[in-house]
């Protein structure tokens, strides 16, 4: 299907929506940020705790060990909490600029600790016509099951989607699961995408 049939834009939050601090600084690692990135999407902690099976009390617990940290679980804790940095300046200009003809919508693997802060969901919801929160859907990405909610919800076709996010197995599963997928590294990106395919005119 072409481009021009794009129907839904459908964002990631963090690193395309909103700055994350450097996860390799905040925690304390001694991995490529390429390797930490692989490691937290397959981490089985991480995805009890991000589809809402286990609180936040038991994932701290489990990923110190999993990851071996050598720190306590409430440092651990405290160093999460402050991952998230704050919105891009362009975020809400980006959202803004696209024409009210196509549905705007959010696809993330997070948590209510992430989520809930003032500055993130009190924000961005009213851009949003569905919002999909593995917290609360149950459902992760990269699984296919995690994208066939969004079409069935949002009643369209794969092809009619258009997906941001900054993790390249993400944009990869997208991409087999039959949507358009950009893997995003800073807003421009997103400018340049939407740019690309027709949605707003680059000046």
């Amino acid at each position: 299907m072409p481009k021009n049939s794009i129907k839904v834009l459908l964002f990631d939050l963090g690193g395309v929506l909103f700055r994350l601090h450097d996860p390799i600084e905040t925690f304390g690692l001694k991995v490529s940020h390429a390797e930490f990135m692989k490691r937290w999407l397959l981490s089985a902690a991480v995805r009890d705790f991000e589809c809402g099976a286990i609180d936040a009390e038991i994932f701290s617990q489990r990923i110190v060990i999993e990851a071996d940290l050598g720190y306590s679980a409430e440092e651990f804790l405290q160093r999460f909490d402050n991952w998230p940095d704050c919105l891009y300046p362009q975020t809400i200009e980006i959202l803004e600029s696209i024409p009210q003809q196509f549905e705007l919508a959010v696809l993330s693997n997070t948590n209510t600790r992430h989520w809930e802060r003032e500055d993130i969901a009190d924000v961005l919801s009213d851009y949003f016509s569905e919002i999909f929160l593995s917290f609360k859907t149950g459902l992760l990405k990269p699984d296919a099951r995690a994208f066939e909610h969004v079409v069935n919800t949002c009643g369209c076709d794969a092809p009619e989607i258009l997906f941001f996010d900054d993790h390249p197995l993400n944009v990869a599963a997208a991409q087999e699961f039959g949507c358009h997928a950009v893997q995003i590294r800073c807003p421009d990106d997103i400018r340049s995408a939407l740019g690309d395919f027709g949605i707003v005119t680059l000046t």
